[in-house]
């Protein structure tokens, strides 16, 4: 996927300053991207667990991410780390969410 694929896809469903952007809706059009960015890979299945590679931590998986995108076009190291970085912002976003909902109406799920 090219920068400027990527720029059309979210103004078209964010809007031009995407701010129609809230947790919800870029977790939902993160996931369409994905599938979308998997097809056009070409690779085989996009859940595959190969049961004879180890088990990993979760820093080792981190760091071959960001080796694997060491490899990649520059264009194509910027969709992904934009797209990481969207995600990551608006995962915080809603986590700060939670926590101001909590704040003023106290836990909703007594015990």
């Amino acid at each position: 996927m090219r920068i400027a694929q990527l720029r059309d896809l979210a103004r078209s469903e964010f809007g031009d300053r995407l701010e129609r952007a809230t947790p919800a809706s870029v977790r939902d059009f993160l996931d369409r991207l994905r599938l979308l960015l998997h097809e056009e890979s070409g690779e085989g299945p996009p859940y595959v667990v190969d049961s004879d590679e180890p088990a990993r931590s979760y820093e080792e998986i981190v760091a071959a991410f960001f080796s694997e995108v060491l490899d990649r076009d520059p264009e194509g190291a910027a969709v992904v780390l934009w797209l990481l970085a969207f995600e990551q912002h608006f995962a915080m976003l809603e986590e700060d969410y939670t926590e101001r909902y909590l704040t003023l109406f106290g836990d909703a799920d007594p015990q």
